[in-house]
């Protein structure tokens, strides 16, 4: 199997064919940045007495797009990978990143269309999550497969506004 990362997101994206139900967006670098308060965590367990007031602020440009130049973004069209991601799911992928087993990545297997599948390395084999799809591809080693970067954020919305 060969198997490689596509490289520089901005100089190969106008050669690759992207499935009809990914949205892709280049990430551009601009002067402003937008920060929101943080204040702290919240428990999802019992609730915990209340942190004292930091006044702190988070850079989402800061914590989740650190490298720009290898940094796009998706919006998950397809069902192949349903309960795990939704309609209409923000991600965040990196190209400058090495997939590692079962790892979410955007690729593509023997020129098809670049998609959504999980790569489990162990049975060499790019999975769709969704249990009532069968979209397994099993991998050979003659096929030609290319990573174009691996899911690194998930941003979901829980309600529309």
């Amino acid at each position: 199997m060969l198997y490689y990362k596509v490289g520089a997101f901005n100089a190969c994206l106008n050669n690759m064919k992207i499935d009809k139900e990914l949205t892709v967006y280049q990430v551009k670098v601009i002067d402003e940045k937008i920060k929101v308060i943080d204040y702290g965590k919240v428990s999802a367990g019992f609730p915990s007495p209340a942190e004292d007031f930091v006044d702190r602020k988070l850079s989402l440009d800061d914590r989740y797009l650190q490298h720009p130049e290898s940094t796009f973004i998706v919006i998950v069209g397809g069902l192949s990978m349903a309960n795990e991601y939704d309609l209409d799911d923000v991600l965040v992928i990196r190209s400058d990143l090495t997939p590692h087993h079962n790892d979410d990545v955007i690729v593509s297997v023997n020129n098809s269309d670049y998609t959504l599948k999980r790569f489990d390395f162990k049975q060499n084999k790019l999975i769709a999550l969704n249990p009532s799809y069968n979209d397994s591809i099993q991998l050979n080693a003659d096929d030609e497969v290319k990573i174009m970067g691996v899911v690194t954020v998930q941003i979901k919305e829980r309600r529309k506004v």
